[in-house]
């Protein structure tokens, strides 16, 4: 299995991976610079660092994909592309309009929340005692 150039979540797999004693190593190695932040990064998954292992991956893009790729090849290492692709796509909702019924905003707030919805802010108008617009910005 190989890892495509144009595959948009490269650098979350390494978060993904990164609690991985054996792949945390081997990534110490090619990215000394951020040693620490790789170290911390594999323990807690709230750390800031993990935007500066991000960050690293996102800059040096091509030798991060070279890596990855010899590792899942030299170790076996199954990576669920599908998986990370789904955890990490957002849907945008700027500009849409959305009617929802006063009695389910849980559900919708939920909907929201599952399909991992992008949007700035929000505003909603009554239409009358059962529905709502929600405003998306």
């Amino acid at each position: 299995m190989s890892i495509p150039n144009d595959y948009p979540f490269v650098s979350k797999i390494f978060l993904e991976l990164v609690s991985n004693q054996q792949f945390k190593t081997a990534f110490q190695a090619i990215a000394p610079e951020i040693y620490a932040d790789i170290e911390s990064a594999s323990t807690n998954p709230n750390c800031s660092c993990r935007s500066k292992v991000e960050n690293y991956v996102n800059t040096n893009r091509q030798k991060a994909l070279d890596f990855l790729n010899n590792f899942i090849e030299n170790t076996g290492l199954e990576v669920n592309l599908q998986s990370i692709t789904q955890k990490y796509t957002v849907k945008s909702y700027s500009g849409v309009v959305e009617k929802v019924k006063i009695s389910e905003w849980q559900t919708f707030q939920n909907r929201l929340v599952q399909e991992r919805a992008n949007y700035r802010s929000f505003s909603t108008s009554r239409i009358d005692d059962e529905y709502v617009n929600v405003f998306f910005l």
